[in-house]
């Protein structure tokens, strides 16, 4: 049988789309692996051999297995927007606590900041980390961001688009902003390790006081 190549991306990209949807599930090497049929050892492999090149029918049991569609795995729906697919059959629209919003906001990754610059909104995409019940990112010092005085209200909003499941969640903290100036609290965020997806001179710490958290969710019964 022929062998699956991706052209447009790095043979490791499949690996690290499996391994980061299997987080995304909370999902171990094993559990995949039973839902695949296959042995946990060659998912492991997959998982970490940038020159990994799965077969179709590989990919399509390992699609099924993880709730995500092939061309999803390959990268190939980056240049889309999601929630293209239908609605479910039977969509339940509920709120999130407090709790379980902390939840999602928990391990991080990419929201976004938005408030008003020169008379207008503004959302400004960031990757970020919690600090306690704080919102981390870093932004450049003399951008939009800094120039937000601290008592201005802002918000921060994440979100998580499941296509397949026709699912998905968002938080909205809002809160006010400051730069991050106290070398004790600059050497406490550092250590986080938050790293710009956009690089560039992005050096300057941002906290985000988080006073209220708000949030829905859709459930998609079936």
């Amino acid at each position: 049988m022929t062998q699956v190549t991706n052209d447009s991306h790095d043979a490791g990209d499949v690996g690290r789309r499996i391994a980061e949807r299997r987080g995304e599930l909370n999902l171990s090497i094993a559990q995949v692996a039973e839902r695949a049929g296959m042995a946990p050892n060659y998912l492991e492999y997959l998982e970490q051999t940038p020159t990994a090149e799965p077969l179709p029918a590989t990919l399509l049991s390992l699609s099924l297995a993880l709730e995500i569609s092939v061309s999803d795995l390959l990268g190939g729906e980056q240049g889309r927007a999601h929630g293209r697919s239908n609605a479910a059959p039977d969509p339940h629209l509920v709120t999130i606590d407090d709790e379980q919003c902390r939840g999602y906001l928990a391990g991080g990754g990419v929201g976004r900041v938005i408030f008003r610059s020169a008379g207008r909104p503004v959302a400004l995409p960031v990757n970020f980390k919690m600090l306690g019940d704080d919102v981390i990112f870093r932004s450049e010092n003399n951008g939009e961001v800094s120039a937000v005085a601290s008592e201005e209200p802002v918000s921060f909003e994440v979100d998580r688009i499941d296509d397949a499941m026709s699912e998905g969640w968002s938080v909205l903290a809002t809160g006010t902003m400051t730069p991050v100036r106290a070398v004790a609290q600059i050497h406490e965020v550092e250590a986080l390790g938050i790293e710009p997806w956009a690089g560039g001179d992005r050096h300057t710490y941002f906290r985000l006081s988080v006073t209220k958290l708000t949030g829905k969710r859709i459930n998609a019964v079936r």
